[in-house]
């Protein structure tokens, strides 16, 4: 039987999708302070364009174009700059930097900016007012796409964490941490980032490596590891319960979700996992027995319950998934059965 689960669903639970196919999931709400911002940089655009096309027709004409052949270049040169900018949306949307086309598109509203301020010259009045529109749009545009391009990056990251292909990032350790106790906090700071732990687990860790040296434990260490000190199965216990948050669905139908009695079940079937998923071997076995049971009951489970009821971070899973993979292929080419 699992211990202390509270049966009640996190804010950062999904809501249990529909099983029926006629139901669609509702949209996300539109961001329409993103949508008006956006809108009114490409306002700033459309006035650019607007003088800058004026501008580039005349020099077109200056210079012996025919009037038709004038309005296509002003036009083209329009147009480059929209189309490059609206590929480099695309592009920043996908979570790509697009520094080639933002480039262009710089370049170009540049070029432009080059060619007013010439039409412009010396009369500073005119110089600055042929010169606002290109700046504001560049300006604009770049603001645009950096905020687009940090959107589209968190995403990604936080889908590639929710996958196990990517470490979840650490607690940020305390400023006074460093100004107090730097020698300490340094050592904590180099073991969490090689061993991918939070600093709290990593103290615990070590002050148990210098207990059983018999050397004297840092002051800034002692206060974690006096509120840290658990038994294995009571952290077995808590890391059940954690996993009790984990959505896990059906594997005969992935948008059904478990029910909190099924989840308790399943974790109740479960024994006490190796603590920090060390030693590796019982890791493995144990990751292998939580899947022949899921496989049994029908639960698909995810590289990050299995990493939660472990504690450790779900790459781990990765590492320990790869690791059985070639003990059996091993085992297959020596002939053991």
């Amino acid at each position: 039987m699992v211990p202390a689960l509270h049966l009640k669903r996190t804010r950062s639970t999904p809501v249990p999708s529909s099983s029926s196919d006629d139901v669609s999931s509702p949209a996300p709400p539109r961001n329409w302070d993103k949508i008006l911002t956006d809108g009114m940089i490409y306002l700033l655009a459309i006035g650019g364009f607007y003088v800058g096309y004026q501008t580039l027709y005349k020099l077109a004409l200056a210079v012996d174009f025919p009037h038709d052949q004038a309005v296509v270049v002003a036009s083209l040169v329009d147009l480059a700059i929209l189309a490059y900018s609206r590929k480099a949306v695309q592009e920043v949307n996908d979570g790509r930097s697009a520094w080639g086309i933002r480039l262009i598109v710089a370049a170009l509203s540049l070029a432009t900016f080059a060619l007013q301020i010439r039409a412009a010259w010396p009369n500073p009045t005119a110089v600055t007012l042929h010169a606002l529109p290109p700046a504001v749009w560049v300006i604009g545009h770049e603001m645009m796409l950096r905020g687009k391009l940090r959107n589209a990056k968190s995403q990604r990251r936080t889908h590639e964490i929710a996958e196990g292909l990517r470490p979840a990032p650490l607690p940020r350790i305390r400023t006074t941490w460093w100004i107090l106790a730097p020698k300490s906090t340094f050592l904590v700071w180099r073991l969490s980032k090689l061993w991918e732990l939070p600093q709290e687990t990593v103290i615990r860790l070590e002050t148990e490596r210098l207990q059983r040296a018999a050397k004297n434990i840092p002051r800034a260490w002692q206060g974690i590891a006096l509120t840290t000190d658990t038994t294995p199965e009571d952290q077995s216990d808590q890391q059940k319960t954690d996993a009790f948050d984990v959505v896990l669905t059906k594997q005969s139908d992935p948008q059904q979700e478990l029910s909190p009695q099924e989840k308790i079940d399943f974790l109740g079937a479960l024994p006490s996992a190796p603590a920090k998923g060390r030693p590796q071997d019982q890791a493995i076995e144990y990751l292998t027995l939580v899947e022949e049971t899921a496989d049994r009951l029908d639960i698909k489970v995810t590289g990050v319950f299995v990493a939660t009821l472990l504690g450790v971070d779900p790459t781990y899973i990765s590492r320990l998934q790869k690791k059985r993979k070639l003990l059996k292929n091993t085992l297959t080419t020596s002939g053991t059965p």
